[in-house]
């Protein structure tokens, strides 16, 4: 018998979030409950247990009619290396395949063989920089107009991504308004996180615009941050490198299924993180 094979996957609801965060945080990873919360209100995690004890996830996150996220696949460092990563993922897969979608996600590079062995093609790539805000303008207080700010934001987001996600735009603002910020048609929002305060998305047409955004925002920002840039965006690393970031890790972006590349990703600079796209 296969490993996996007395294991059914379920279907984790809101008391599953404590033994979820369990195993974000045993990998080191970034998520807050609010983090696991999203994908139970906006997709879909799935768990294997054994007995009462969560052992490993994975995470959808439908996008619009046509591609959906694949994150947070999570495995115990016990119970590692018996199949209980790929198992979910494949039913991830299943599951975007009886509803027509592409299945998407951001791989690490030890993550890459195995979606490449699961039919995933490479699209793109991102590189996770970390650094210190250097908070020197307090709180960056939000504009007088900031109603139609965030709705031109999240419209910018939406388009540059593909797919309406404007609950989890708006959940994001919430959580980190220093980071929710708009400069000369650029548009960036954030979310505070359990290692660091993650900046993202971060959108917009002009290299120099989204790098003097960014700029604002780390200004606005005390302590630990991290942001997931696009490999094209020189202007950008210049500007991150400058302030002592450093290279953490890169990101492959994947994607399985017929559907062809979402929105405009020439207009995305940093991305939500590789959970969300």
């Amino acid at each position: 018998m296969a490993h996996t094979e007395q294991f059914a996957p379920v279907i984790l609801s809101d008391d599953d979030i404590a033994q979820a965060m369990e195993l974000s945080a045993e990998a080191g990873w970034n998520q807050l409950p609010a983090d696991w919360l999203l994908f139970l209100r906006q997709g879909r995690v799935f768990g294997l247990f054994d007995s009462d004890h969560l052992v490993a996830t994975a995470a959808i996150m439908p996008y619009g009619d046509n591609f959906a996220w694949i994150g947070m696949v999570l495995t115990r460092k016990a119970w590692r290396g018996r199949g209980f990563g790929t198992s979910l993922l494949k039913t991830c897969i299943a599951e975007l395949e009886s509803q027509g979608r592409s299945a998407w996600l951001d791989a690490t590079p030890d993550g890459e063989p195995i979606y490449q062995g699961l039919g995933f093609e490479p699209v793109s790539r991102f590189t996770r920089w970390q650094g210190t805000g250097t908070g020197n303008r307090g709180n960056a207080p939000r504009p007088a107009d900031a109603a139609k700010t965030d709705a031109a934001a999240i419209e910018a987001a939406n388009i540059a991504f593909g797919a309406n996600r404007s609950a989890i735009l708006r959940d994001l603002a919430a959580r980190c308004p220093a980071a929710h910020q708009s400069a000369n048609g650029a548009f960036s929002f954030g979310r505070d996180g359990r290692v660091a305060t993650q900046i993202g998305p971060v959108v917009g047409t002009d290299d120099t615009a989204i790098a003097g955004l960014v700029d604002h925002v780390l200004s606005a920002l005390e302590g630990p941050v991290f942001l997931d840039v696009a490999e094209r965006c020189r202007k950008l690393t210049g500007l991150l490198k400058a302030r002592g970031f450093t290279r953490q890790r890169p990101f492959l972006r994947m994607r399985k299924g017929s559907h062809g590349i979402p929105g405009n990703p020439r207009h995305t600079a940093v991305i939500a993180g590789p959970e969300f796209g």
